[in-house]
Parts: C-alpha cells; sequence; structure tokens
C-alpha cells in the first residue's frame, strides 16, 4: 500500500513538473528596468491604433514607476533636434533625471544600435526589459528585436505604443511573439510588478495607478 501511495505521489509529482517549469520567472522592481523608446511630439501625432488618451496615461504611467518607485528607465529620442521633435513634455515632468540623461539617437531604427543606448541598459544590470515605444512597427520592433537577440527577456507594453493602423499593431504583436517577446498592457504590468496592493510598495504602486489611468476612464 505504501508502495502503490508512493508512486502516485510521484506520478502527480512528473505530471506538474513539466507545466510549473514551463512559466518563467516574474518581472519584478529588483529585476527589471524600464526603456521608454521615441515618445516625441510628432511619433506621438501619427498613433492612430491606440486611443490618445489612452496612450498618454499609459506613458505617465510607466514614467511614474520608473521614476517614482525607483525602477531603472532609459528613454531615447531619435533626431529631436532635426525631424521629430522633443520628447513629450509628460515624460519631462514625470522622469526629469532620466529625461536629463536620455539618449539622442542620430536615427537608428534599432535603440541598441546605438552604443550610448546600448551601454546604458547594460548599466542597469537588468535582463529583464519592459519596453514601449513609437511607432510600433518601426523603432519599437527592431529595438525589442535586437534586446531579444542580446539575451533580454521582453514586455512589450501595448498600450504605451502604437502605431498608424490597426493592422500595423496586429502584425507587429504576431512577429514579436514569434520572436519570443510577451506583449502585455499598462495595467498587467503593473500588477505583476506590484502583486500585493496592500504592502507600502504595492499601495504606491496602486496609486499611481488610480491617478494616471483608472481615474481618467470615461464614466
Amino acid at each position: 500500500m505504501n508502495r502503490l501511495k508512493s508512486l502516485l505521489i510521484l506520478s502527480g509529482f512528473l505530471c506538474t513538473v513539466p507545466a510549473l517549469a514551463g512559466v518563467p520567472p516574474s518581472f519584478t522592481p529588483a529585476n527589471s528596468a524600464i526603456l521608454l523608446v521615441d515618445h516625441q511630439n510628432l511619433t506621438v501625432s501619427w498613433v492612430k491604433s491606440v486611443p490618445h488618451d489612452t496612450l498618454i496615461s499609459t506613458i505617465r504611467e510607466l514614467a511614474r514607476l520608473g521614476a517614482e518607485m525607483h525602477i531603472p528607465l532609459v528613454i531615447t529620442s531619435t533626431m529631436e533636434t532635426t525631424q521629430v521633435g522633443p520628447t513629450i513634455k509628460d515624460i519631462q515632468d514625470l522622469a526629469p533625471e532620466a529625461y536629463a540623461h536620455r539618449v539622442k539617437r542620430g536615427g537608428t531604427l534599432s535603440a541598441f544600435l546605438d552604443p550610448a543606448f546600448d551601454r546604458a541598459v547594460k548599466a542597469t544590470g537588468r535582463k529583464n526589459l519592459i519596453i514601449a515605444g513609437l511607432t510600433s512597427d518601426i523603432c519599437l520592433m527592431h529595438t525589442v528585436e535586437s534586446a531579444l537577440r542580446e539575451g533580454y527577456r521582453v514586455q512589450v507594453v501595448a498600450d504605451a505604443s502604437g502605431s498608424m493602423t490597426s493592422l500595423a499593431d496586429q502584425v507587429t504583436w504576431a512577429r514579436m511573439r514569434e520572436l519570443g517577446a510577451v506583449i502585455t498592457d499598462g495595467n498587467q504590468i503593473l500588477t505583476e510588478l506590484y502583486p500585493d496592493f496592500g504592502t507600502p510598495e504595492g499601495q504606491k504602486a496602486a496609486q499611481i495607478n488610480l491617478q494616471e489611468v483608472v481615474s481618467k476612464m470615461a464614466p
């Protein structure tokens, strides 16, 4: 009887291990960094795949998570003095230190092709990257692909990103998934980082979410 019981227990264990082993570790404030790619005046105006208010609210939420919750935050812009204009004022105001240290690229579509950006990301010491950017199908796509090729784990925040058409987003998300990225949204990533709103840190994160996202929802 004892032998049969042991076999049954072992059988149950073997059946559950593969499923558990297939679930990757969660992103946490201690092992993740946030990358904001090309959220600039002109690129924001191009986005038609995500409602403007949703886009800005989620960008603000990510900027505040970096600045106020002390998650490493790397900001980059492209051709800001010649064509695309400055990083949006929301990011400048909410994350002034990260903005002051932003990587100003000359036109590389993958931000990782700029050595300064590559160094800035490596300097965070984090292998889990939370990335949002504009537009989804160009600079964000190429940046995510480069990150994956360099061995980072990547979650892409879809509602802090966007492109000129919904179709462009759809094919971009599909391609990113094939490469190994996870597509998420602002609420999901915030609650993955802070899964307990009863803790002091969780309460701070919940307040950011309430102020930037929940309070701005249409009644």
